[in-house]
């Protein structure tokens, strides 16, 4: 009897004993991956502000990034959500100008709200750089401020090229709560999480999951710098809270909008992929069919990502488009 208490003793102490490891071992691990993630998101942040400049226009302050060394200029329009960090490389015949849209890191939502609005601050960051003219492009959730300056500002533009733009509100936008309401309300920490998973399962997980379309998940996979281009595209919209406010502020205003697309009167090109499941190429076609004389280049196969799968053709188009505007 004795000896049965005392097993039952022992079995009792060995559980206290394990609990008290693993707890230990829980809390260990979990401290580790906090400070891991802190330090990250902090590192991140900070090459965000070093990688970027902020104008004080008239408009108040504007966050931007300035990349190339030609004469003409590119005015890149992020899309939804975003920053200065989404955008494209530079050529050599063009440098790339990126603004944080208003509501965007460190531009404040002040700066401009409606596209119009937005249109008038760009306008204001080109007088406070000494800039006179550029080619302004809009991508995705940026061609309503791109299409309204290009609309407003013909003497500044040069050309206007759409790429995988919003046009027109679409029916089911017209709605109080948003399909993407469990992203806006996610944590900084649970998309890093998700993200850093991602990674740690490879590419080939990575791209399956980013791509619906198999031959364009087929093709990043053989090629590592545009692998690397989708990466950054992905964290481009991370961390959430200090986009959080453009990205509302996006869906508010493309459930209403009116914009002034037959006052467009410079070249216009748009370019839209076919496999394109967030922003529809009816978006573009009806860009192509309401702006005079614009030219329409339809990207096969292209999805929202297409800057990735099918950069080299997308950057042709885009510097032949310059070529044949300026020269």
């Amino acid at each position: 009897m004795q000896s049965k208490r005392l097993k039952k003793s022992l079995e009792i102490h060995m559980l206290k004993k394990i609990f008290i490891r693993s707890s230990i071992g829980l809390l260990v691990a979990t401290s580790l991956l906090f400070g891991y993630y802190f330090y990250f998101k902090y590192s991140f942040v900070e090459d965000l502000n070093y990688r970027s400049s902020v104008a004080e226009t008239a408009l108040g302050s504007i966050e931007y990034s300035l990349t190339g060394e030609s004469d003409l200029v590119l005015l890149f329009i992020h899309g939804t959500p975003g920053g200065h960090d989404q955008t494209i490389e530079p050529s050599s015949y063009y440098r790339v100008l990126t603004p944080s849209r208003p509501g965007y890191l460190r531009t404040p939502l002040s700066v401009g709200k409606s596209p119009a609005e937005q249109a008038k601050a760009y306008k204001a960051l080109l007088d406070s750089l000494g800039i006179k003219e550029v080619m302004i492009l809009g991508f995705s959730g940026g061609g309503p401020a791109a299409i309204e300056f290009a609309a407003a500002y013909p003497e500044t533009t040069l050309g206007f090229i759409a790429l995988a733009a919003i046009s027109h509100s679409e029916e089911s936008w017209q709605r109080d709560d948003y399909e993407d309401e469990a992203f806006l309300n996610g944590s900084d920490f649970g998309l890093w999480f998700n993200f850093m998973l991602l990674e740690f399962l490879g590419d080939e997980a990575f791209v399956s999951f980013m791509l619906p379309n198999p031959i364009n998940q087929q093709k990043l996979l053989k090629d590592p710098k545009q692998l690397e281009n989708l990466k950054k595209t992905i964290w481009s919209i991370w961390p959430l809270s200090i986009r959080k406010e453009g990205f509302i502020n996006d869906y508010l205003q493309e459930s209403n909008l009116s914009l002034h697309l037959t006052d467009i009167k410079v070249p216009t090109l748009v370019i839209h992929g076919t496999d394109d499941i967030l922003v529809d190429i009816s978006q573009g076609e009806a860009i192509a069919r309401l702006v005079p004389n614009a030219t329409m280049y339809v990207v096969e196969g292209g999805g929202h990502m297409m800057m990735s799968t099918h950069s080299e053709e997308i950057e042709e188009v885009i510097e032949n488009f310059f070529q044949n505007t300026v020269d």
